[in-house]
């Protein structure tokens, strides 16, 4: 971790030099109504324009201050040379209610000022954003004194004839008064941007967990810090473990740097970082976790026990204070060479039980739902409290039923976030110089004791070096102590804060039924499968990934990827189907029907797997009969006649027969066919019939012949017996 002093370490804070825009500033045309002003800039028709005090925004007593001036020229117009007006508040702001109001971009900014400098500043191109100007002012001309405070400073830019606009910062006097010590916690996510595959993929891996790459700087972000908590993304494990030795070195390398040099704390996010108020709000009672990985791993990849991360860690000792530690995961079992799904996920997490769900997205409901789940704390932003409306800064703890809240402190959690996320030094101490406003505000307030968390965003630092610097001049500005989060949920309670609820968009859960729905469908017909996980496993990954936080960011195509999923769904169970049949004729009592059955099956895998079924004929009435279901295996990527065994009845005529794919678990495959028979039952009968008459008559014809034949012979014989002449004898009596 880099130490410097106080003083030094602001220096070179400050002394960073960037090409870098500012910070976007409260106002611009300083004479229109401020809904008007917040309207054009934000629709980028006007230029706006910010500055910041160096020194984090502070000024120590026998200190001059550097102003820096720039200028975002969004609109098509040149600003030409002109000046600036620098001025500060006559007053202190006097509270974090009117700290907020002097930086909002629509207020009024009535409080009084004073004019303490005025400086030249430079043209700015169209479409540009730059300095205009930066100045040292000194001690006597700002002429601040007496107790610690906070003031408003401005800088209005006049150019040609008329004003560019006016930008709004603080100036923090470290003064000589009584600092009560504000213990700041910081919770830091590690995830990566958005997918939908369910796992990272090798060329992502390599890329991230590059010496630059963003896992690098978030690592490299929480060592520096190790008061950070960090919230990790089981996916990020899973990825690298599944891929065994194949994986980039780098991303091995980082997973054990991961595991051997961190102190900090930690806790598992939801696998993909999937939100949990989404969940929970779209009808999903107990939270969706990963089912199986074996989809993704070859045994080539694990000649040897997994060990990648796996260093035996010390079982935490439970307290009473402390609800929330994990014994440290043990083995399951495994089949040779490769690793169960437990042994993929598991981590030596300090901490288990938190819930981080997007800001603003909790109902109460949500929070009581999440502590019978087994998450008995939730991270909860400011923004879904009544926190800004308190008087004075309430602790991070709020009681839940079953469990404890953590509360984050919206304004200080924002600033934190635009201080690591900054691109170039202006943007960065802008951002430095709001922190240390509010928790010189929130100082002020009581006497130490007053514990805060400040949650970071779903990114990644732009620049680690600079925001690790920036970072640690927070930390060791006179008013703040690093704090851990177990610290946080220890604090004391804090009397009136409370949830307000924030329902989600009905759009977003309307996206998630049919996310949830077509997850439904591909699990059914997953069961024709010898090996159903294969594809049920990578459909639960892919789903909860679609489900991260990350998704809600407005660059980010959640409609697209909501789409692509369903689409690869709806493809997946139409996959297996029944061939159209012709019109076919059954004239025999018994017969078999042939069915053709398609097998265009491809796992999104890209595997192409054999599949079970079971054809279901009804007939549409009684001239038909089936006499039984038939199960049949579809090869790979083929068709296969499957027969059906019918008898007919006596009767002629047509029948309807429906035809139905179902799973050997009895779910129903496809969508259902009819094939159009014409029964003639009565032919065989009546082809019997009529072959029976013509044996006889063959038979008959023949018997007849020859008795004819026999007769007309004996009648030849005896005429030619009595045509013949008398003989004598000699018999005298004759």
């Amino acid at each position: 971790m880099l130490r410097l002093g106080r003083g030094a370490l602001l220096a070179a804070v400050a002394a960073l030099v960037a090409t870098g825009g500012m910070l976007a500033p409260a106002s611009a045309h300083a004479h229109e109504p401020p809904h008007t002003r917040s309207a054009r800039a934000a629709s980028g028709e006007i230029p706006t324009v910010s500055l910041y005090a160096g020194n984090a925004g502070t000024e120590s007593p026998g200190q001059s201050v550097t102003i820096t001036i720039g200028i975002d020229n969004a609109s098509s117009d040149v600003i030409g040379p002109g000046t600036a007006t620098i001025s500060i508040t006559e007053k202190p702001l006097g509270s974090r209610q009117g700290l907020d109001a002097w930086l909002k971009p629509d207020s009024d900014h009535d409080a009084t000022t004073r004019v303490i400098q005025t400086v030249p500043t430079q043209a700015v191109t169209a479409g540009t954003s730059q300095r205009v100007a930066t100045v040292t002012i000194p001690e006597q001309a700002v002429g601040l004194s007496g107790d610690t405070a906070v003031y408003g400073i401005t800088a209005t830019v006049a150019a040609g004839s008329g004003t560019v606009g006016t930008g709004y910062s603080t100036l923090t006097y470290e003064g000589t008064g009584v600092q009560h010590q504000v213990g700041l916690a910081v919770a830091m996510p590690i995830t990566v941007p958005p997918t939908s595959t369910g796992l990272i993929a090798a060329d992502d891996l390599a890329t991230y967990t590059a010496p630059d790459g963003l896992l690098t700087r978030q690592l490299e972000l929480a060592r520096d810090h190790p008061s950070i908590a960090i919230g990790i993304d089981p996916m990020i494990i899973a990825s690298i473990r599944v891929l065994g030795t194949s994986a980039p070195q780098s991303a091995q390398n980082w997973l054990n740097e991961l595991d051997t040099s961190l102190t900090n704390d930690s806790f598992p996010l939801q696998y993909g970082d999937a939100d949990v108020s989404t969940q929970l709000q779209s009808g999903i009672t107990s939270l969706l976790t990963p089912t199986s990985f074996g989809y993704a791993m070859s045994p080539s990849n694990f000649p040897g026990q997994l060990s990648v991360g796996e260093t035996p860690q010390p079982t935490p000792t439970p307290t009473s204070n402390n609800p929330f530690v994990t014994p440290t995961p043990t083995s399951t079992g495994q089949q040779p060479n490769v690793p169960t799904t437990a042994e993929l996920l598991s981590w030596p997490y300090t901490f288990s039980g938190i819930a981080w769900p997007a800001d603003d997205s909790l109902r109460a409901g949500d929070v009581d739902a999440l502590a019978n789940d087994g998450y008995k704390s939730t991270i909860v932003s400011g923004s879904n409290t009544n926190q800004s409306s308190l008087s004075v800064t309430p602790n991070a703890p709020l009681p839940v039923k079953g469990g404890t809240a953590l509360v984050t402190d919206q304004g200080v959690s924002t600033a934190l976030r635009n201080v690591v996320s900054a691109v170039g030094t202006d943007q960065e101490n802008a951002a430095l110089a709001s922190v240390t406003a509010q928790l010189a505000e929130i100082s002020k307030q009581g006497s130490n004791g007053t514990i805060i968390l400040a949650g970071l965003d779903r990114d990644w630092p732009a620049n680690e070096g600079e925001a690790s610097r920036a970072l640690t001049a927070v930390f060791t500005l006179p008013w703040v102590t690093a704090s851990s989060l177990r610290d946080a949920l220890t604090a004391p309670v804090s009397e009136g804060l409370k949830l307000n609820d924030a329902a989600q968009d009905p759009a977003r859960t309307a996206a998630v039924n049919q996310l949830t729905s077509s997850a439904g469908n591909m699990d059914a017909f997953s069961t024709v499968l010898a090996d159903p996980t294969t594809l049920t496993g990578q459909t639960r990954n892919e789903l909860l990934s679609l489900l991260s936080v990350g998704w809600r960011q407005p660059d980010n195509n959640w409609p697209g990827a909501v789409g692509g999923f369903v689409k690869q769904a709806s493809d997946t169970v139409n996959s297996v189907k029944i061939d159209p049949t012709g019109k076919i004729t059954v004239a025999s009592a018994q017969s078999l029907i042939p069915v053709t059955v398609t097998n265009g099956l491809v796992l999104p895998n890209g595997v192409k797997p054999a599949v079970n079924i079971v054809l279901r004929a009804t007939p549409s009435n009684n001239r038909l009969e089936v006499d039984s279901d038939t199960a049949k295996t579809i090869p790979t990527d083929a068709s296969a006649k499957v027969l059906v065994p019918v008898k007919a009845k006596l009767g002629n005529g047509s029948v309807k027969l429906g035809l139905q794919l179902y799973s050997p678990t009895g779910l129903p495959i496809g969508a259902p066919q009819t094939a159009a028979i014409d029964v003639h039952a009565d032919w065989e009968g009546l082809g019997a019939l009529i072959l029976g008459i013509a044996v006889v008559l063959f038979f008959g014809f023949g018997l007849t012949r020859s008795i004819v034949r026999r007769v007309t012979e004996r009648r030849k014989a005896r005429a030619g017996a009595d045509a013949a002449p008398a003989v004598d004898d000699g018999n005298p009596h004759g």
